[in-house]
C-alpha cells in the first residue's frame, strides 16, 4: 500500500501556521455532524483556548462557520460555496490522467479514477484500454451502489467511521449480481482486509463475467480517490499480478 512520501509534498515547503491551524479546525468541524465548541476543538487541536478563539472568530466573521447560543460552531454559508462549487468541479489533474494511461497501457484494460463526490463514489475519469471490457453502466457520472464496486468498497473501507457509518445506512445493499454482497456484516469484515492490503476487489458483483480491482491514491496522508481496473474473468486469473504491478507502479509514480 503506497503510503505518502516526500513526492506527495507541495513544491513549496513553505507553511503558514495560522492558515494550517484555520483549515484544521474547519475540517474537523466538517466532520463532527453536530457542531464544537471552541474547548472541544482546541483540546482536539493542541492549541491554547486563546488561540482557538481568534481563529474561529476570523473564520465566523468570513462566512465560513456559523455560531449558536451555545458558542457551537457549524459551517457557515462560505464553506457550503465551495462545497457546492467542488462537486460539480469536473476537472481531472493531469497527474492522475497519466497514471490512468499508464495502467492502460501496461495492461491493456479499461481504467476508471474514482472519487467521493455527490454523495457517492463517482467515475470522474476513463480510459479504455486495447482489449477492454464494456462494464455496462459504469460511465464518467456514475455513483450507485458502491457496496458492489471495488472502486466504492475501496473509498468506504478508508472513509472516516462517521461516513462510512452515514453512506451505509442510507444505501440499499441491493443484489446486483448473485455475487453482491448484501450483509453489513459481511461488507465491514471485507473493509479490514482492504485497509490491510491496500487493494479491494469486486469479484462479479457488479457485472456477471467482469473482475475489478482498485487500488488508493494518497495525498497528505489521507485517500483523495482510487485507480480501478476491470478485467473480463476468464482472463484475470492468469494476468492479475500484472494488472497489480501495473496500479502499484501508476500509484508509486504520483
Amino acid at each position: 500500500m503506497h503510503k505518502q512520501g516526500p513526492l506527495d509534498e507541495p513544491r513549496s515547503q513553505t507553511r503558514i501556521q495560522s492558515v494550517s491551524r484555520a483549515i484544521g479546525l474547519l475540517l474537523a468541524i466538517a466532520e463532527s455532524p453536530d457542531g464544537e465548541t471552541a474547548k472541544v476543538l482546541a483540546d482536539r487541536a493542541g492549541l491554547s483556548l486563546a488561540t482557538t478563539h481568534h481563529l474561529l472568530t476570523t473564520l465566523w466573521a468570513d462566512g465560513m462557520l456559523t455560531k449558536d447560543e451555545a458558542r457551537v460552531f457549524r459551517l457557515g454559508p462560505k464553506a457550503m460555496v465551495i462545497a457546492d462549487t467542488y462537486q460539480r468541479l469536473a476537472w481531472v489533474p493531469a497527474e492522475y490522467r497519466t497514471a490512468l494511461h499508464s495502467v492502460a497501457r501496461k495492461t491493456g484494460e479499461t481504467v476508471y479514477l474514482g472519487v467521493w463526490r455527490n454523495g457517492g463514489v463517482q467515475v470522474v475519469d476513463k480510459v479504455e484500454g486495447a482489449h477492454a471490457v464494456r462494464v455496462v453502466g459504469l460511465d464518467v457520472g456514475f455513483t450507485e451502489d458502491v457496496h458492489a464496486r471495488a472502486s466504492g468498497k475501496l473509498l468506504l473501507a478508508f472513509a472516516p467511521e462517521e461516513l462510512r457509518t452515514a453512506v451505509l445506512n442510507r444505501s440499499r445493499l441491493r443484489q446486483v449480481t448473485p455475487h453482491t454482497i448484501t450483509k453489513k456484516a459481511d461488507l465491514l469484515a471485507e473493509f479490514e482486509t482492504i485497509r490491510e492490503t491496500g487493494l479491494a476487489y469486486d469479484r462479479e458483483e457488479f457485472q456477471i463475467g467482469v473482475t475489478c480491482v482498485s487500488i488508493p491514491l494518497w495525498r497528505a496522508g489521507e485517500v483523495a480517490a482510487c485507480i480501478t481496473v476491470s478485467v473480463p474473468s476468464q482472463r484475470f486469473d492468469a494476468t492479475e499480478d500484472a494488472v497489480i504491478a501495473a496500479l502499484q507502479d501508476a500509484v508509486s509514480a504520483l
